[in-house]
């Protein structure tokens, strides 16, 4: 399933790329997360950090790698280990407007199981709406988030 959504961010593209590049501010935006910690010397394709998440009364860490880093258009990472069943990769691609930045968000999640492709079949329509949502709800925190920190 490839989920994405958009929104205009009012800080200049530098700015929002170093902000969401830095996966220590990933608390502070993306739903779930709590705790993020960098396991490698700095953010570059093939840094590791792991993310406590929590999903209701369930928390889990998950390990991530970056994948791409091409400042400041592109952030890309891929969950490595974690309580799902399957992996996804979440794109960040920026875009500058004028004085601001179009962030657009995509999500992808690959069926590793029967199951999951099943459920991808008969429930995609509906899953795919609520990860929209949940997308644009965390791109909306984003924007604040950046609006409080200057």
């Amino acid at each position: 399933m490839n989920t994405k959504t958009s929104i205009i961010i009012e800080r200049p593209i530098d700015e929002v790329f170093a902000y969401v590049s830095n996966v220590e501010n990933m608390s502070r935006w993306v739903s779930g997360v709590d705790r993020v910690r960098l396991l490698s010397d700095k953010v570059k394709a093939g840094a590791t950090f792991s993310a406590e998440y929590a999903e209701g009364i369930r928390k889990a860490a998950i390990g991530f790698r970056v994948v791409e880093f091409e400042p400041p258009t592109r952030f890309v990472t891929k969950s490595e280990r974690g309580p799902f069943s399957f992996p996804f990769r979440g794109t960040l691609e920026l875009r500058a407007v004028g004085d601001t930045t179009e962030v657009t968000n995509n999500v992808e999640t690959g069926p590793e199981s029967a199951a999951v492709r099943l459920a991808n079949i008969l429930m995609g329509p509906l899953l795919q709406r609520g990860v929209r949502r949940r997308l644009q709800e965390e791109l909306q925190a984003l924007r604040a988030s950046m609006t409080r920190s200057h």
